[in-house]
C-alpha cells in the first residue's frame, strides 16, 4: 500500500499485467483524523504527466468517472452510456462505479487502450482535494497495454 499521509493510502489493482483492455480499480483508505480528498485517480503512462496519457479520476461527491482531455488538462465526464474517449484509451460506461464501506472508497475504471498507446506503461496514483490540494503522483505499478 502506497502511504499518502494527506489523505491516507492508495492503492490500483491489478498493479501489473498486460493488454488491450482492463478494468482498474483505485482504492482509498482514509487514514484517521485526516481529510477526506474530492478525487482519487489513475494515471496510465510511460511517465508521470497527465499529457498524451490515460488519466481517470473518480469524483467522490458524485460518483462520477472522468478520462482527463489529451493536453493533461480539463477532462469529459461520463454521464450516460457513451464512451468518453481520448487519444490513449476509452473509458467505458459499462461497469465503472464507485463503492464506499466505511472508510475505503473503490473506484472502478473499465479501460480499452488505443492501438497507438501500446508499449509499457507505469501505474501512478492520486489524490487531490477541492481545493487542489494534492498527494502528487504516486508511482503504484507497471502494465503492458497491447
Amino acid at each position: 500500500m502506497q502511504s499518502l499521509p494527506l489523505f491516507g493510502g492508495l492503492t490500483v489493482t491489478p498493479d501489473e499485467g498486460a493488454g488491450k483492455s482492463q478494468v482498474f480499480v483505485v482504492r482509498f483508505d482514509q487514514a484517521a483524523n485526516r481529510p477526506t480528498p474530492t478525487f482519487i485517480g489513475l494515471l496510465i503512462n510511460d511517465r508521470d504527466t497527465g499529457a498524451e496519457a490515460c488519466y481517470l479520476f473518480a469524483h467522490l461527491e458524485t460518483g462520477r468517472p472522468r478520462l482527463v482531455n489529451d493536453s493533461g488538462s480539463g477532462a469529459k465526464e461520463l454521464t450516460g452510456q457513451e464512451t468518453v474517449a481520448n487519444q490513449q484509451c476509452e473509458l467505458r460506461p459499462d461497469g465503472p462505479s464507485l463503492t464506499r464501506q466505511g472508510q475505503t472508497v473503490e473506484a472502478r475504471f473499465p479501460v480499452v487502450f488505443k492501438p497507438a498507446f501500446a508499449g509499457p506503461k507505469k501505474l501512478f496514483v492520486v489524490a487531490e482535494n477541492a481545493s487542489g490540494v494534492s498527494t502528487g503522483i504516486q508511482m503504484a505499478g507497471s502494465y503492458i497495454v497491447q
